[in-house]
């Protein structure tokens, strides 16, 4: 069976190399390009353009409305694309977002899609929109994404008369590649969103998403390329100050200084050494209000751990829509620098990223410091993986170490993924997703594996998944974020999506999932869960309808205080909950979108409503203001909670902006403020000027400073 479904991969890679039918030419150009997004250098009427679009949606496969040109050039030491964005109506573009790493798909938009390594799994992403704001990605296992890595780049654009312009440069020292490639992967896809029309170069597939790297033309015609010595060194120092009214240092002043240091050991391998690491420019949490028994996630923001972060990715979803991966992660670089919400501070760190050969490699070794929250400790997480046919690989994983210098901990495991984006010749994309893993901890002996697979079959009309997970009740990754020990789940969901072309809708989603947790460690079922969703439309106009239905069983097996001095008692409890959800158009100055939770709720009854209104002014001012509101009646007592989050962003440019985030939660009484300015002075080079301020309720109702944090921050790259 095994040597049957390597066959018929096999087979479907080998279709889907000769159906990669775009292919264009890259010119080269010795003449000095001045990014400024007008189009006028000699370079761009000589070079061709890669060739017409094809539109996605909402028709795929027809020309789209307005035209789009594209020109690829390159340097020795970049790399260019223009882009000529035709447009009859000038006045209605959509460009309502300036600020880096904004969210893009509010407006009109520009992807690209490199794959330096011509490997058909991992890319760079970038993108932009009229208004000039820059966002990047990485893309690593034909799909999986990470929107916070930040490279070195420089893009301007420009509206005209004709519709608008973008001319990228992208140098290559901010690339890892294969010099030895006889192409690049290469994609580019428009939006324009007063249409909600998406227009791509390669791969115009409803079945095909952009991220789906597999997917993408080439462009040849790169070569004798430089990236310098390979080195970037990046000091940075720090002035601030602090104060905390629960420590006996209530204030003091805060000088600092680091370094990063980034050398490229081959094109393709990358080596990362950081002294005295300091996060002050990291963006703070998003409160969550948690009515369960389970620890909530929180994802990693901090930026030396979200560099090439997806190849420590350990038996990584095949999709990101309705998995439940965040549940289970045996490597979570949160875990290293963090105890217990306490920050302990990084001496030191090196991490080596990258491929040799057709291997995929990652390894890290991590110092932190002394502290008050755990004692000085050291790091260690390894990661390999094999790559085998176009979308498959073989990997392992290792991690050592205990954050809190109680114990000690390491985990092993190994992970297989079969895949293809070209199903026996259909263009449909499965995958089978295996993986083992045991964890070593001192005290702790036996029933401490987890072993699982996941069966995905994520495609545009019809998709299904099933998901089987064994986590034993001793399995303890210290590094890693395992929410339900102890526990054997199971999952399977089928979708139907069709696009039935009356009534204005777009496209209709019916699905129904059942999944269950069985706890091993009491011989029961602990949770079961149905959710029907009759009724989810996206219309053409953009807005989005959706109703479904979950019934749902909870066994506690010890009582479960669910709020303050309220008890649930340990039992079997069933209940039926409904959701509905709004979606406004997106590109309307203002947004609305709205949820509401309703139904029974263990012995009672929960009413949850999340509403979110965002106004986009223009592209220098955004606003929103989020509200969640849990409405629990329960025979135990009855509680309210609530949290509020209010953004306000000011752009002054692509490359200066502000950014205010207050955030207020009824449970701890606590109202904390982070303002954020963001100075790019050049790509590269940045100025942080970092307010952290939070106040608590006292036992008169009123507010008290508690934290006051004030940090100025300058990174300088010295590029060699």
């Amino acid at each position: 069976m095994f040597t049957r479904i390597l066959f018929a991969l096999a087979l479907a890679a080998a279709a889907s190399r000769a159906n990669d039918a775009r292919v264009a030419v890259a010119v080269r150009t010795s003449e000095k390009i001045r990014i400024d997004g007008v189009l006028n250098e000699k370079i761009w009427s000589e070079a061709p353009d890669i060739g017409g679009f094809v539109q996605r949606e909402p028709n795929s496969g027809v020309p789209p409305t307005e035209p789009t040109k594209v020109w690829v050039v390159y340097s020795k030491d970049a790399l260019y694309i223009g882009v000529r964005c035709f447009d009859s109506h000038p006045e209605q573009i959509v460009a309502r977002q300036m600020m880096r790493d904004g969210r893009l798909r509010d407006d009109d938009q520009l992807e690209i899609l490199i794959d330096t390594f011509n490997d058909g799994r991992n890319a760079y992403y970038f993108a932009t929109n009229p208004a000039g704001a820059l966002q990047e990605a990485r893309i690593t296992e034909n799909g999986q994404f990470n929107m916070d890595w930040d490279g070195i780049w420089n893009l301007r654009t420009r509206v005209d008369e004709q519709g608008w312009t973008a001319e990228f440069e992208i140098p290559f020292k901010t690339l890892g590649f294969n010099p030895r490639a006889e192409g690049w992967g290469f994609n580019v896809q428009r939006t324009l969103l007063r249409l909600r029309e998406q227009s791509r170069w390669a791969s115009p597939s409803y079945d095909a998403n952009f991220f789906q790297v597999s997917k993408a033309g080439t462009i040849t015609g790169i070569g004798e390329i430089s990236q310098g010595r390979g080195l970037d060194v990046k000091p940075y120092g720090l002035l601030g100050y602090s104060r905390d009214i629960t420590r006996a240092d209530v204030s003091q002043g805060v000088r600092d200084g680091g370094l990063d240091i980034f050398y490229r050991v081959t094109p393709n391998l990358m080596s990362t050494t950081t002294i005295n690491t300091d996060f002050a420019e990291t963006e703070v949490d998003t409160r969550q209000v948690n009515l369960t028994r389970f620890p909530l996630f929180f994802p990693e923001k901090r930026a030396f751990f979200l560099e090439d972060a997806g190849i420590f990715n350990f038996a990584p979803a095949a999709v990101q829509d309705y998995s439940h991966s965040s549940d289970f992660v045996p490597f979570f670089s949160r875990r290293i620098g963090m105890v217990n919400g306490e920050e302990v501070p990084i001496l030191a760190g090196t991490k080596l990223t990258g491929k040799i050969g057709r291997f995929d490699v990652g390894l890290m070794d991590i110092r932190t410091r002394d502290s008050d929250a755990a004692p000085a400790e050291n790091f260690t997480v390894g990661r390999i993986k094999a790559n085998f046919l176009k979308e498959s690989y073989i990997g392992a994983l290792f991690t050592n170490g205990e954050p809190t210098g109680i114990t000690r901990n390491s985990l092993g495991g190994i992970d297989m993924r079969l895949g293809t984006s070209n199903l026996f010749g259909t263009g449909k994309n499965f995958s089978i997703t295996a993986f083992g893993s045991k964890t070593y901890t001192r005290g702790l002996v036996g029933h401490d594996n987890a072993w699982g697979v996941d069966v995905n079959y994520p495609n545009d009309e019809f998709a299904a998944r099933y998901q089987w997970r064994v986590i034993g009740e001793n399995y303890d990754p210290a590094l890693g974020f395992v929410a339900r020990p102890a526990t054997r789940y199971e999952d399977i969901r089928l979708e139907y999506r069709p696009r039935p072309h009356l009534w204005n809708v777009r496209q209709m989603f019916h699905a129904i999932e059942y999944s269950s947790y069985f706890n091993l460690a009491n011989h029961a079922v602990e949770s079961r869960k149905a959710v029907a969703t009759p009724f989810k439309w996206q219309f053409q106009s953009g807005q989005a309808f959706d109703l479904n239905y979950q019934p749902q069983f909870e066994r506690l097996f010890v009582p479960f205080e669910i709020h303050p001095g309220i008890f649930i008692p340990a039992g079997a409890y069933w209940f039926h909950r409904g959701v509905a959800d709004y979606n406004s158009p997106q590109d309307r100055p203002l947004l609305l979108e709205a949820s509401w939770t309703f139904g029974g709720f263990y012995t009672g009854t929960d009413h949850e409503v999340n509403t979110t209104l965002t106004w986009r002014k223009d592209r220098h001012v955004s606003t929103s203001i989020q509200l969640q509101q849990f409405f629990v009646d329960l025979p135990q007592g009855s509680f309210r909670t609530r949290l509020a989050l209010y953004k306000l962003d000011y752009a002054f440019t692509p490359f200066l902006s502000l950014s205010n985030f207050i955030q207020y939660d009824t449970d701890s009484r606590n109202l904390g403020v982070q303002s954020r300015l963001r100075w790019i002075v050049t790509p590269g080079n940045e100025l942080f000027f970092v307010v952290n301020h939070a106040w608590e309720q006292n036992t008169l109702d009123r507010f008290e400073a508690v934290r006051t944090n004030v940090r100025a921050k300058l990174n300088y790259t010295f590029r060699f």
